[in-house]
């Protein structure tokens, strides 16, 4: 795959944990580690590389889990409807098994995410569906977000 991309990266962030790249064509693409738990710290680590390699600026958000990692109920929230929500136009997540399968579940019908979030099995399938969002709905919603928000 990494032959046929149709994207460069622009910029890379390596974390203890994760693993984000800025892509030239405005995708911020996250590799989250195997065998991680991630907690409010992790998430609050996460922005501030965010902030800092974005300098501010919104992009939709490809989200690679690691296999048999898992994340904090208060993290989903965090990242559905609290400040995490600020910096993302949209997610798209691509899961692993099962146990992770349930936690997105959990995430798009009861955290109910302000940005449009959804799940998929591959990179491809989530690839597809990030770049057919048009970026002006995006900046619309995201506008609403910041008045829910801030």
């Amino acid at each position: 795959m990494e032959e046929n991309r149709a994207y460069s990266i622009i910029s890379r962030i390596e974390l203890q944990h994760t693993t984000i790249e800025l892509r030239s064509d405005d995708i911020l693409q996250f590799f989250y580690g195997d065998h991680v738990h991630f907690t409010l710290e992790e998430a609050q680590e996460l922005e501030n590389a965010v902030k800092e390699m974005t300098k501010g600026i919104t992009y939709k958000s490809l989200r690679i889990a690691g296999k048999y990692s898992s994340t904090d109920i208060g993290v989903m929230k965090y990242l559905s409807r609290g400040q995490g929500a600020l910096y993302t136009l949209a997610d798209a997540f691509v899961i692993h098994s099962l146990p992770q399968k349930i936690l997105a579940n959990f995430y798009t019908k009861i955290q109910k995410p302000y940005v449009p979030t959804a799940i998929y099995g591959t990179v491809a399938e989530a690839e597809a569906w990030l770049h057919k969002l048009n970026k002006q709905e995006l900046d619309t919603i995201h506008q609403l977000n910041l008045k829910r928000i801030v």
